[in-house]
């Protein structure tokens, strides 16, 4: 979880230092289907008596990359539907929470059952059991096993849960077993449980993949979505109002331009 958290966190810083969002414009003016309201005080020029003002960057009405990107980065699906792909969107949003419902249900499955086989083992398995027999061993035989071959840690950790199931020399630790390389029906339920709960748990880390992979796809789309969104736009026949400064008032203009 921190990995993938940490990923993504990356991919956002990513995006917004590209290039694509320093070239996002935030001046004055405001897109309404083709009308835009506004003026800039850049580029002036004075023209008899009167001062023209020139028109200016375009941006009101446009879709803002930073804030489609910053919605799609807390809710997958939430970019889409500020461009207005709602379908779209609310199929990320399904993935999302799909994702997160299969992660909590079987990282809580596995984990529950780790805790069942941990305190079966702490009920049927003994190390001291095991030690007994290991020493019996080495004084018939006058030698140590040959599949001795690991040693157990000091405490019981992951790798102890693990060990004392996986390998044949811990067999004569559990309590139905009474001889080195003996069989133990206890072992193989305690396999059978640890065998459950890593099963789980994969797939927790499976459903963690998916999140992670939907998030990139989602940002991807909402950032390809503002482009095709903001292309549209600036191709519509444009009508721009403009204030010129006449005699100390200001007098609204019209600008016009067509795109064909």
């Amino acid at each position: 979880m921190k990995k993938i958290f940490i990923l993504t966190i990356m991919f956002c810083l990513l995006i917004f230092q590209s290039n694509l969002l320093a070239n996002e414009k935030v001046e004055n003016y405001k897109y309404l289907e083709g009308l835009i309201f506004g003026y800039s005080s850049v580029n002036k020029f004075t023209s008899t008596s009167m001062l023209i003002q020139e028109e200016g960057r375009i941006v009101g009405g446009l879709k803002s990359y930073k804030k489609a990107i910053l919605l799609s980065g807390l809710v997958p699906g939430a970019g889409e539907i500020y461009n207005g792909s709602f379908i779209r969107g609310f199929v990320f949003i399904g993935i999302e929470a799909l994702g997160w419902s299969s992660y909590f249900i079987n990282n809580k499955n596995g984990r529950n059952i780790e805790d069942e086989f941990h305190g079966f083992a702490d009920t049927h398995w003994s190390e001291e059991k095991y030690l007994n027999i290991l020493e019996n061993y080495k004084l018939e035989h006058g030698r140590e096993p040959t599949n001795l071959t690991h040693g157990l840690p000091e405490e019981k950790t992951q790798q102890y849960y693990e060990m004392i199931g996986k390998y044949d020399q811990f067999a004569c630790g559990w309590e139905d077993c009474d001889e080195w390389d003996g069989y133990s029906e206890k072992r193989f339920y305690y396999e059978d449980k640890r065998y459950q709960s890593n099963k789980y748990l994969k797939k927790a880390i499976t459903a963690t993949s998916i999140i992670f992979i939907n998030r990139i796809i989602s940002l991807v789309d909402t950032i390809w979505g503002v482009k095709s969104y903001n292309d549209r736009v600036k191709n519509k026949n444009i009508i721009n109002l403009i204030p010129v400064e006449y005699n100390d008032e200001i007098i609204p203009s019209i600008s016009f331009r067509l795109k064909w």
